[in-house]
C-alpha cells in the first residue's frame, strides 16, 4: 500500500522539532524553507531524529549513506515513504 507524504510529514515535522529539544519552532523551520542546515541543527538533534524516526515509524535511516537526504522535511519525509513502500523497514 502507498503511503502518503501528507501521512508522514506532520510525524516528520514533530519528530524534528522534538529533537531540537526546544531550540526550534515550526514557524523559524516553515520561514527557512524547511532546511535543517538553514536553521542551524544541530549534530546531537540529527541523531536524535534519526533514533525517533527509526523507532517511530519502522525504518532504518542510515546517515552516512544517505546524508544529503536529511537536509530538508520534504527530502526526509521522501527517504522515509520510499522505505515504508520498499519494504525495507
Amino acid at each position: 500500500m502507498p503511503v502518503s507524504p501528507n501521512q508522514i510529514r506532520p510525524r516528520i515535522v514533530r519528530i524534528v522539532l522534538g529533537s531540537a529539544e526546544g531550540d526550534l519552532t515550526e514557524q523559524a523551520l516553515a520561514a527557512a524553507n524547511w532546511s535543517l542546515p538553514a536553521v542551524s541543527y544541530s549534530s546531537l538533534a540529527y541523531i536524535r531524529m534519526i533514533d525517533t524516526v527509526e523507532n517511530e515509524l519502522g525504518v532504518y535511516l542510515d546517515p552516512e549513506e544517505d546524508s544529503e537526504r536529511f537536509e530538508t522535511i520534504d527530502s526526509i519525509v521522501d527517504l522515509v515513504c520510499q522505505q515504508l513502500e520498499s519494504g525495507d523497514a
